[in-house]
């Protein structure tokens, strides 16, 4: 079989495709490499969350010397204060941290050996007795035979000696099955360890040669579209930076006032391990809508453990945070303009958390808004089409009646 030679008609069709190809060079590469593009996205989104921050220290002059502060300068004070704040959290509460895992190891095993059948009964009498007051339709069976109690019509039955005997009996049964497991963990987690320390540096490493010189980034991908599509990059970017100011320095901001609220409202209302309880709140109130959940259901447990008061009181005090995060700090920090329906942030975080675990469920929703920038930018061009068509159309048939 003969090969084809290429002619100069053949040359001529390229230029057509050539931006095309090269774009399905960089989507294939990125295809092939996605299962190690999360610390890239990571220095990314962290090099975004800084930017502001890098400009405004690179504007600043001195006229007398005539100096103005570089870009790398303003990045590697940034750092240096970043650095200077996440070592003073290390020094003030790591030490308190840990003196809370060992107080928290300890109660559990108090807790574990407490719950007795008189135990159980005694806290089963005090939620009955609670339900009872209030008039709810909830029934709640302890050890007693449930045929000398009066069941209201319509009630939700709960035997909560059952409930807490099968909890019990789960739990122990898993620490025993994963017992030797754990122990052969002290290698692994020295790895990974140092994997992740490794990782860090390396994310904050190309976080730092974006923040440097990012209009080298910007003209890369600008020169990869052709001059008749260059003010469409430029709207694009603009819908990108309006959502993700929302979605990555708004979240940052929500989750630093998140924990610092919740921590003020443990300490108020007495509730053990303070520390940990709100710095989980802040880590897991990165991810939109369940984080806050999940972080919510050990502080309520916890708050429990001290009576049932405590716990509501707990509760009502993180249903309170969650209202004005939602009310008051979402609209003011992030911005109408930068808010996702709910079921579309919903669904990204169900396909992250479904393709890439929790990685994916970190990253889902500011990916989503990149996606929705250039979705929304080509429909607003969609409109324009649509309507110069109309216009066209229109002035054909009055200038042809």
């Amino acid at each position: 079989m003969n090969n084809m030679p290429i002619t100069k008609k053949t040359w001529g069709k390229i230029p057509h495709y050539a931006f095309a190809i090269l774009w399905l060079v960089i989507l294939g590469l990125l295809f092939s490499f996605r299962e190690i593009l999360a610390p890239f996205i990571g220095a990314v989104l962290i090099a975004y969350l800084f930017a502001p921050l890098v400009e405004i220290l690179s504007r600043i002059e001195i006229p007398r010397i005539r100096f103005q502060m570089p870009r790398w300068t303003a990045t590697v004070l940034i750092y240096s204060a970043l650095g200077t704040l996440l070592w003073t959290y290390g020094m003030l509460a790591v030490p308190k941290i840990g003196s809370e895992v060992t107080k928290l190891t300890k109660e559990a095993e108090k807790l574990v050996a407490s719950l007795t059948p008189e135990k159980i009964e005694e806290y089963a009498q005090e939620v009955k007795n609670w339900v009872d007051v209030h008039d709810l339709p909830v029934h709640i069976i302890t050890t007693r035979p449930p045929e000398n109690e009066e069941v209201k019509p319509g009630s939700f039955v709960i035997n909560l000696n059952e409930v807490v005997k099968k909890s019990v009996f789960e739990f122990s049964d898993a620490v025993r099955g994963n017992f030797f497991a754990f122990v052969n963990l002290g290698q692994k987690f020295v790895v990974n360890t140092f994997r992740n320390v490794l990782m860090t540096f390396l994310i904050f490493m190309v976080a730092a040669f974006l923040l440097s010189k990012p209009e080298r980034i910007f003209g890369f991908f600008r020169s990869m579209l052709p001059a008749r599509l260059h003010d469409g990059y430029q709207e694009v970017l603009k819908e990108i930076d309006r959502g993700l100011a929302g979605v990555v320095r708004g979240q940052v901001i929500i989750c630093l006032v998140n924990g610092v609220l919740t921590f003020i409202g443990l300490a108020i209302i007495g509730v053990k391990f303070p520390v940990i309880l709100s710095s989980l709140a802040a880590v897991m109130s990165l991810i939109p809508i369940f984080g806050s959940i999940l972080s919510s259901v050990p502080i309520v447990a916890v708050g429990l453990t001290d009576g049932f008061g405590t716990g509501l009181g707990v509760l009502v005090w993180i249903i309170g945070i969650h209202l004005v995060e939602a009310n008051l700090l979402n609209p003011k920090i992030m911005g109408e303009s930068a808010r996702i329906h709910p079921v579309l942030v919903i669904f990204a975080l169900v396909a992250g958390e479904h393709f890439y675990g929790m990685v994916g469920a970190l990253f889902a929703v500011p990916i989503t808004s990149v996606g929705l920038a250039f979705f929304k930018v080509f429909h607003n061009q969609a409109i324009r089409w649509n309507q110069e068509r109309c216009m066209d159309k229109t002035a054909e048939s009055q200038s042809n009646p």
